[in-house]
């Protein structure tokens, strides 16, 4: 009988689903440290002189949706193609939904790398996996008030606040983000249109 005291709570936990939880707290504190250590050109739409103070006060922000409590929203899940999609749906108040992506993407292609002294192009075979998870921020204004797209391993890729959008280019990308970024983008913007409500 004390074995069964044991063991019953041990199981019971095995076969109870893991809460909900949201990472953008976790990602954002990765990818400020990974951005204070390294080496990038930022890229915003709406300034000629983006810097890291500008991303810091930009991240204050996505803090604060991060800090939001969960406990009152309604979860659910569900798969679009290679991505995971957690909701956390807001019944109150000006945020309506929370949305966390996981995608994985597995790169093996080929490129043409061109050279700018008039060399003949050569053939480079890219290989590599990449762990991306998207954040958007659904309020009853805006589907998409804000946006923001971090890698595993590279850290921010992209953020999106209405109309702005900040971008990351690394002096030391992870081997072969350039060639897998625009279709994943492209296919994060379409996935984001369809997000149910």
């Amino acid at each position: 009988m004390p074995v069964l005291h044991i063991l019953l709570p041990l199981l019971i936990s095995f076969f109870t689903p893991e809460p909900a939880t949201l990472l953008l707290q976790q990602d954002i504190a990765k990818d400020y440290q990974l951005l204070q250590g390294g080496q990038y050109f930022i890229s915003d739409n709406t300034s000629s002189s983006p810097s890291l103070r500008t991303i810091e006060s930009d991240l204050q922000l996505f803090q604060v949706v991060a800090s939001v409590d969960l406990g009152s929203a309604q979860y659910s899940t569900n798969s679009s193609g290679r991505h995971q999609i957690k909701k956390w749906n807001f019944q109150e108040g000006d945020l309506k939904a929370l949305y966390q992506i996981e995608s994985t993407l597995a790169l093996d292609t080929t490129v043409a790398v061109r050279y700018l002294d008039n060399k003949p192009p050569t053939q480079q075979h890219l290989k590599n996996t990449f762990r991306f998870r998207t954040y958007v921020v659904a309020t009853t204004s805006a589907p998409d008030r804000l946006l923001y797209i971090t890698e595993a391993d590279q850290g921010l890729i992209l953020y999106r606040m209405d109309i702005r959008q900040v971008e990351m280019v690394y002096s030391k990308q992870k081997e072969g983000l350039s060639a897998a970024l625009p279709a994943f983008i492209a296919e994060i913007d379409q996935l984001v249109t369809q997000l149910p409500e």
